[in-house]
């Protein structure tokens, strides 16, 4: 197991708060672990086997659980009366009702709550209303670079950074047999896909949503929007309504493999409800639909600086400057305001003028930079260059 001290911190620090813990994300990302390695905490910390109760869903043994009354039942024969009691909840999405099942227990019995979930359709809105102000929300994503660089201690920078392309999922990341990590990536695929998006959304068409998946993915890092992904779709040939790909759309997000930038525009200080970007959160998946992942890597280290800034707890938008400019992210944190542009070389005096340009029409203070592959730094003015993993050193 890959010990994740920035959620592990979190976690440990929320014991026994009387808030129900919910670790959400994409699957396999790492939650369930995280759940193990906060058994051992406890366990080293004095608590018994017997206070702590762990109930997984993606196991058939534990299907009846899924009604509440069983569940409650089988609670209530495992609790340590006489002592703080902690429950494990593995994919808890799978109980109908969750928030008011999960409530329910809390208020019942003397116990520290911990679940994890990978569909926000029903971690957000109404499906809360049973846990409002009770419940503390923690992302966990796959690996960031610094976890995987802390794991392939001896490798050089550019190989951690294309590792982290070829996959950030954790298992993915310890198997060392290429063959049998072909297998997991397809399995993840599988898993995400066929799951969490064509089973639990019902799809009949599969062509024409992979499609859509597909159009998203070559896309990465541009504006998009659903009229422009019918209207290409429709031109190909293709029957399919509006309402169908921004459902699509919202199937990927709500899984966890897909998320949404908004745009912001810096100077009427609003935030823009048209023309996203979207951006994936692995490439090892993305590649299993978009193979040449060579084609667009400007695109692809646009995503990766994404994934970190989300990673490290920024709220990251497009910075809208002007009419016609646009500041790649504008990433906000406590007093942190940073203004990044990504670039894979700014060498070339006619790319680094353009990067350049829109920092000359910002008048807000903030942290400039501009991140690039260069070893070699450029001086100036306006803005700090950084190589990528210095960058990544200062988030």
């Amino acid at each position: 197991m890959i010990n994740r001290p920035i959620y592990m911190n979190t976690l440990i620090s929320s014991i026994g708060n009387n808030m129900v813990k919910l670790l959400v994300g994409v699957r396999r990302s790492g939650k369930s672990t995280l759940l193990k390695l906060l058994k051992e905490h406890l366990l080293k910390n004095g608590v018994s086997k017997s206070q702590i109760i762990e109930i997984n869903f993606e196991m058939i043994e534990f299907d009846s659980l899924k009604d509440m009354k069983n569940l409650h039942q089988y609670i209530s024969d495992r609790i340590d009366l006489s002592n703080k009691n902690y429950l494990f909840i593995d994919e808890v999405q799978e109980i109908p009702e969750w928030a008011r099942t999960i409530n329910s227990i809390r208020v019942t019995f003397d116990i520290d709550i911990y679940v994890t979930g990978s569909n926000a359709r029903v971690f957000t809105g109404e499906h809360l209303t049973y846990l409002a102000g009770r419940y503390l929300s923690i992302d966990v994503y796959p690996l960031s670079f610094s976890e995987i660089a802390t794991f392939l201690v001896k490798e050089e920078t550019i190989n951690v950074y294309n590792n982290f392309l070829d996959s950030s999922f954790p298992g993915v990341v310890l198997e060392s047999k290429d063959e049998i990590k072909n297998i997991m990536k397809q399995d993840l695929f599988d898993t995400i896909f066929q799951r969490d998006m064509i089973l639990k959304g019902k799809i009949r068409n599969e062509s024409v949503f992979f499609k859509v998946v597909r159009y998203v993915l070559e896309h990465i890092g541009s504006m998009v929007s659903v009229n422009k992904i019918r209207d290409t779709l429709v031109s190909d040939g293709i029957k399919i309504s509006y309402e169908a790909v921004d459902n699509y759309i919202n199937l990927m997000v709500k899984s966890y493999f897909l998320y949404p930038c908004l745009r912001y525009d810096i100077k009427g200080k609003e935030i823009l409800k048209t023309n996203n970007k979207y951006y994936v959160v692995d490439f090892g998946i993305r590649q299993k639909i978009v193979p040449n992942i060579e084609s667009n890597t400007g695109r692809i280290l646009e995503n990766f600086v994404y994934l970190e800034l989300i990673k490290h707890g920024y709220n990251v938008f497009i910075g809208k400057v002007g009419r016609d400019f646009e500041i790649d992210f504008l990433a906000l944190k406590a007093d942190r305001k940073i203004f990044i542009q990504v670039s894979e070389t700014i060498l070339d005096p006619k790319t680094r003028e353009r990067e350049m340009k829109p920092f000359t029409m910002i008048n807000e203070l903030g942290e400039r930079y501009i991140v690039s592959l260069d070893k070699q730094i450029y001086a100036s003015e306006f803005f700090k260059h950084l190589y990528l993993p210095e960058f990544i050193k200062i988030l």
